[in-house]
Order: C-alpha cells, then sequence, then structure tokens
C-alpha cells in the first residue's frame, strides 16, 4: 500500500498487528482520527460489536435480525463471542444489547488479501426499535466522484491513543478506483469491490473502526475494510455496498 509496495492488510481491528508498516504492509482500520463527537442519536443504525464488554469492531443495523459489518470481524469467532450494543452514541452508558446466533461471511472471503471483506451479524432476537435505534437501508446504486461520505465508528483517536467513549463522525471524500488504486502504488488488493475515500493527512479511518458503515444520501454505501493507519497520507478502503448488494438481500432473505 505505501509507496514501497503494500501488501496484505493486517490489524484486524482488534488491535493486533503482524506487520509493520514500515515495511510496507497494510492494516485493518480501527478508529476515526481527526473526526468530531457524532450528535446524540444521529446515527440510530450504529452498533458496537463487543467482546467481554469492550469495543471491537463497528457495524449498521439494515434488518430487525441482521447487522452488517467486514467479514474480518467474524473470521474465526463463534457467535457466542459476541455482543451488540445498540442504541447509544457513549460505550459507557447503558444500552440496550443483543446476541448474534450466526456469523454469514462471504463466501469468497480471502483473508490473507482481504478481498470481499464484507459479512452479516444475525441475531437470536428481533430488534425493537425506537426513536434512537432505527435500521439503514443499503444502497444499490454508486455513489459520485469526489461526493462527501459520512463515517462514524468507535475506532481510535490516534495510532497510539484508546478507544474512545463517543461516537465519532467525519465527512470523508469518494475517490475513483483508479485514483485509489494510483495513490496505494497499483496494490492489487484493491479492486472493484472497493471504495476508497480520502480527504488528507491526519483524517481517516483506524483500529477499531473496522465493520463501521459509511453512509450517502441516507444509506450505507460502504463498511469500513482497511488503510494505512493511521491518518498517513494514504486513502481508506472499504467494502462497497452496491457491489455487494445482491449478495447481502440474497443472504438475508435466506437466513
Amino acid at each position: 500500500m505505501i509507496a514501497f509496495k503494500i501488501i496484505v492488510l493486517i490489524c484486524i481491528l482488534h488491535g493486533v498487528c503482524s506487520k509493520n508498516i514500515d515495511s510496507g504492509e497494510r492494516k485493518v482500520d480501527n478508529r476515526i482520527v481527526g473526526g468530531q463527537d457524532a450528535e446524540k442519536d444521529s446515527a440510530p443504525y450504529q452498533v458496537s460489536l463487543q467482546t467481554k464488554s469492550r469495543h471491537n469492531c463497528g457495524g449498521a443495523i439494515i434488518d430487525s435480525r441482521f447487522i452488517l459489518t467486514a467479514a474480518h470481524c467474524l473470521y474465526g469467532r463463534f457467535a457466542s463471542d459476541y455482543t451488540v450494543m445498540v442504541g447509544s452514541n457513549k460505550l459507557s452508558e447503558a444500552s440496550t444489547f443483543y446476541k448474534p446466533d450466526k456469523l454469514i461471511i462471504h463466501s469468497r472471503y480471502n483473508q490473507p488479501t482481504y478481498h470481499n471483506d464484507i459479512g452479516l451479524i444475525r441475531l437470536k432476537e428481533a430488534i425493537q426499535f425506537t426513536d434512537n435505534i432505527k435500521p439503514i437501508d443499503y444502497e444499490w446504486r454508486e455513489v459520485p466522484e469526489n461526493a462527501s461520505i459520512r463515517l462514524t465508528g468507535w475506532g481510535k483517536l490516534s495510532t497510539i491513543g484508546a478507544i474512545p467513549d463517543k461516537l465519532q463522525e467525519i465527512e470523508l471524500k469518494h475517490i475513483s478506483y483508479e485514483e485509489c488504486k494510483k495513490r496505494h502504488d497499483d496494490d492489487e488488493n484493491v479492486d472493484y469491490g472497493h471504495l476508497c475515500t480520502f480527504n488528507k493527512a491526519g483524517e481517516a479511518a483506524c483500529n477499531g473502526d473496522s465493520g463501521s458503515p459509511l453512509t450517502y444520501n441516507g444509506k450505507v454505501v460502504a463498511v469500513v475494510n482497511w488503510g494505512v493507519p493511521c491518518g498517513r497520507g494514504y486513502p481508506d478502503v472499504h467494502a462497497r455496498v452496491a457491489y455487494y448488494h445482491d449478495w447481502i438481500r440474497t443472504t438475508i432473505n435466506s437466513n
């Protein structure tokens, strides 16, 4: 990914990094850098995927029983490992929690390269929607180039920082596939299933933001996949929802 060829993203947002950026490797994105506190109830679809009461990944409510997230957040885990927090902008607040009964990873997810990095969580019980707990539609249309896309998540605020208590948000610019690939030195792991965002150094996703939703015109258009941590001047790379729209729809209908 970096100018001297980056290979395989590797910090599965759980904060475990197996490669060093200086050796030119990509890492899974865990946090928002350069953002701000999100307004209360401004992202009622946002969830925190938690293990042992600690934030691990983000996700979005797209159905009363389904959460959209990144496959790498689910890979190697059991449904019983996770609890899904909904309805709050603060991790420390008393919130509503749901338990999953099934983790669904895209059948062509490639763990070494993180292609097809998209997944679904099916909940044991249907979510009870309220003013601050609501689903969001997932987009089938493409996002215009240079569009401003909103990212929300509980990723770290800096590479060595802590997970924030308050939900963060930032507006990021959508850049073309061609520009994204060029900025990543023609890295073959940037593919057509991705949507890339880039503002400037110091504004990006990072550790803890994996699986978090990016929205445009009130619909989720991508989920955070990977990037060069964090906000170092390279585009962030996300699973493009329009590319996976049919997979999402048919998977929900068949489960």
